[in-house]
């Protein structure tokens, strides 16, 4: 491909000029017109320019308010905070990761988010590190935030323009999404008052009973018995399915009453390796929990569907079980060297997700069976509607998904997979008659 000579030309180049500059490189530097030399030889330029002291713009500068706008772009496209934090870190390095992170930042200062985001936004910040709720300020991201974040990272101005350069071409590459929360341009004056008191009826789980659930998926992870294991998870499906059904419910009630019961989404984050065999681990989980997962392998995160309470769970139990995957796998390998491969692998975690999906099936039938007897006849039809629901909400919002293809797996992987997920009988147990 034929690109622009990057050379200055004689006297010190404008803003625009630079930032032609910077968009010629951040052609090459991402997909399918990637071309090394090209962009090797913009960023020497580029970098030239940074320290000439006779040049009234800086690249980094420039760098710096592209990534801002792109970052802004792509909040109005459906992208939120831990989603482009994601697709930077699953893509480049730690120090690239560090380097949006501090553009997360310095876009949620300048939008005031502290004081107009909606809360699960603000919730996302505070997990990046850029939100301190305590002192209720935006931490990072000042003026030029790359030029402070290549100061803490002590790169010269070639690696600092090398690395703006590849994640600003990353986010002009990435695809809009549904919006599953309102952006910084549709925020109003003021978020006091949108963060309401916890309620069953809007999906909140009682912290005592959320407290048990993860005291149990702790037990699970710790210990070295698979009995146990099996027990402990099951004893934690049970109450999950138990609690579900009573918030729905209730929630039945509250609906009569004018209450906000509506369905919403999440989205998971799902990291590499064996991202897919991962996010068909999620589906399984999400289906026995009452809720539905779409994957994008495009963007690596699954969009997971639901009313609140099972949302909830379905991370919870997902988050766990993925754990106790990783070890098995592990243990797996460790006896015979021909398992260390990427195929065994692959077709042990479907093989262990797919078995541990019918037990926590039937561990749910059980609670079910006993949550009708005390509701009697009115439970199936509000348990029916909600499912209705639910898919007619994931048709809206994904048309045109489709079901992920099969592949051909290891047999010694699947058969491995399952044997992991099935030495032990699920229910009633020593461990958990101690509970």
């Amino acid at each position: 491909m034929v690109s622009p000579d990057p050379t200055p030309g004689p006297g010190p180049l404008s803003e625009a000029a630079i930032e032609g500059m910077v968009v010629a490189a951040a052609r090459t530097a991402h997909g399918p017109g990637e071309n090394k030399v090209a962009f090797d030889r913009t960023v020497v330029a580029l970098a030239a320019i940074e320290v000439d002291p006779s040049t009234p713009a800086r690249p980094s500068a420039v760098i710096a308010t592209m990534l801002h706008r792109s970052v802004t772009s792509l909040y109005g496209r459906g992208w939120q905070p831990a989603d482009v934090a994601h697709a930077v870190k699953g893509r480049w390095t730690l120090r690239a990761h560090r380097l949006i992170i501090a553009i997360i930042a310095n876009e949620a200062r300048g939008t005031d988010a502290v004081h107009r985001a909606p809360q699960p936004w603000l919730t996302q910040l505070e997990e990046l590190g850029v939100f301190e709720p305590t002192r209720g300020i935006i931490v990072g991201g000042y003026d030029n935030a790359i030029a402070g974040w290549a100061r803490v990272e002590r790169l010269d101005p070639d690696e600092t323009i090398t690395v703006g350069l590849q994640v600003l071409a990353q986010l002009l590459t990435l695809p809009p999404q549904a919006v599953l929360i309102d952006p910084p341009s549709a925020w109003g004056a003021t978020n006091r008052g949108t963060v309401s008191k916890p309620s069953a009826s809007r999906g909140d789980i009682d912290a005592k009973v959320l407290t048990r659930i993860r005291a149990l998926l702790a037990k699970a992870e710790g210990t070295t018995f698979e009995a146990e294991a099996e027990a402990f998870t099951a004893k934690a499906q049970e109450m999950m399915t138990r609690y579900s059904i009573d918030a729905a419910v209730l929630a039945s009630t509250a609906t009569a009453a004018g209450a906000d019961t509506g369905i919403e989404s999440r989205r998971v984050h799902i990291d590499a390796p064996y991202a897919d065999e991962k996010a068909r681990f999620l589906a399984v989980i999400a289906d026995v929990n009452a809720a539905r997962s779409i994957w994008s392998p495009q963007v690596g995160f699954a969009t997971v569907m639901g009313f609140p309470v099972d949302l909830h769970l379905t991370d919870l139990l997902f988050t766990s079980l993925l754990v106790q995957a990783t070890k098995a796998s592990a243990e797996a390998t460790s006896a015979d060297r021909r398992f260390r491969t990427p195929s065994f692998r692959r077709a042990f975690l479907i093989a262990f997700a797919h078995r541990i999906g019918e037990r926590l099936e039937a561990t749910k039938q059980h609670a079910s069976a006993d949550a009708a007897q005390q509701y009697g006849s009115a439970l199936a039809p509000i348990l029916v509607d909600r499912e209705v629901a639910i898919e007619e909400a994931v048709s809206r919002a994904f048309p045109n998904a489709t079901t992920m293809n099969r592949r051909r797996l290891n047999a010694d992987g699947w058969y491995a997979g399952r044997a992991a997920a099935d030495r032990a009988q699920i229910g009633a147990s020593d461990a958990i008659a101690r509970q």
